[in-house]
C-alpha cells in the first residue's frame, strides 16, 4: 500500500513538474492527478494539445521516479444540470472517454467517477438510479479496454435539503457494490471516501468489508462529519483504527490517497514542504496499525 496524494494542493499556475518534484522530495511514492480540475482549460483546447500536455505531464513524472496511480475523473450529474437529457450524457460520454485517453498516457490505471444522479432532484427510485447508472457506465467499456483503464465508482453522500436530506445515489457501501458487482468486469471497482462515508455517518470498517475485492482505490480524508473538508487524518473524528482495520481486513492492494486539498490550501507555497512531510508521516502512522511499514523513509 503507497503513500499517495493528489498534486491538487498547489494551485492551477503552479508548475505541474515542480509540484511533482515536492511531492516526490516529501516522501510520497505515488501520485493523483485531479482530470477534473483542467477540465475547463482542456475543453478549449484539441485532443491533439492535450495529448502533448499530458505526455509532458508523464515525462516530468518519470524523471523524479514516481509514479501516477489514480485519476478523478470529470464530474457528472448535476455538472450537467441533468443527465435525462441525451445531449448531456453524449458530453459527459466524450469527456469521460477523453480523461481515460489521458489516464492512459499518465499510466494511471484506474480513475475516480461520481456515480450519476439522474437529476438534481435525486427523487428516482433506486432501481431507477442503479439501471441508470449501469447503463451509462457500461457505455465507457469499449474506451476502457481500448486503454487499459479501470473506472473505480466512488461513495457519495446525502446532503442537506430543508429539515431533512436530500439521497444520493451509492451513498451506502451496498448501493456501491450492488452497481460494481452488476457492471461484472474487472475494469469497473470501486473507490472508497473516508470523509464522504463520515458525513453519511457509517461505520467504516464494515463499508469497506461490504465492498471487500471491489475496492480499488481510496480517497483518504477527514471531517467532524457535518461537511466534506478533505483535512489530513486525525484533524476531524473519524474512526481511523476501523478505516485501516477494514482495509486490512480485504486485502486491499492499491494505495492510501489523500484527498486533502483544504489542509494543504491555506499554507503559504514556501511551507508546502513541511507540511507535505507531516502528511507523509501521518500516513506512516495510518499504515503502521495494521503493520505496514512505509517504503520511503
Amino acid at each position: 500500500m503507497k503513500i499517495s496524494t493528489s498534486i491538487h494542493m498547489f494551485e492551477m499556475d503552479y508548475p505541474i513538474a515542480q509540484a511533482i518534484q515536492r511531492c516526490k522530495s516529501a516522501g510520497f511514492e505515488a501520485l493523483d492527478f485531479n482530470y477534473t480540475d483542467y477540465v475547463p482549460r482542456l475543453l478549449s483546447q484539441s485532443w491533439v494539445e492535450e495529448e502533448r500536455w499530458a505526455r509532458e505531464i508523464r515525462e516530468a513524472a518519470d524523471r523524479h521516479h514516481i509514479a501516477f496511480t489514480q485519476m478523478h475523473g470529470p464530474f457528472n450529474g448535476p455538472a450537467f444540470d441533468t443527465m435525462y437529457s441525451s445531449r448531456h450524457i453524449e458530453a459527459f460520454l466524450a469527456l469521460a472517454e477523453r480523461s481515460l485517453r489521458t489516464a492512459s498516457i499518465l499510466g494511471v490505471p484506474w480513475v475516480v467517477f461520481h456515480p450519476n444522479q439522474i437529476s438534481l432532484q435525486s427523487g428516482e427510485t433506486y432501481a431507477k438510479q442503479r439501471e441508470f447508472n449501469r447503463e451509462v457506465y457500461a457505455k465507457l467499456l469499449p474506451a476502457m479496454e481500448e486503454t487499459g483503464v479501470g473506472i473505480a465508482l466512488e461513495n457519495m453522500f446525502d446532503r442537506p435539503r430543508g429539515g431533512g436530506k436530500l439521497r444520493s445515489y451509492c451513498a451506502m457501501p451496498e448501493e456501491l457494490a450492488e452497481l460494481v458487482g452488476g457492471l461484472n468486469h474487472p475494469l469497473f471497482g470501486a473507490c472508497w471516501d473516508t470523509g464522504h462515508g463520515n458525513v453519511q455517518g457509517l461505520n467504516q470498517g464494515e463499508s469497506i468489508r461490504a465492498l471487500g475485492s471491489l475496492l480499488k482505490a481510496t480517497h483518504i480524508q477527514d471531517n467532524s462529519g457535518l461537511s466534506d473538508d478533505h483535512l489530513l487524518p486525525f484533524l476531524g473524528n473519524i474512526n481511523w483504527k476501523e478505516v485501516m482495520g477494514g482495509l486490512n481486513d480485504v486485502g486491499y492492494t492499491g494505495d492510501l490517497t489523500y484527498e486533502i486539498h483544504r489542509f494543504f490550501r491555506p499554507i503559504p507555497t514556501d511551507l508546502l514542504d513541511s507540511a507535505m512531510l507531516h502528511a507523509v508521516n501521518t500516513s506512516r502512522h495510518l499504515l503502521s496499525a495494521i503493520g505496514i511499514e512505509a517504503a520511503c523513509q
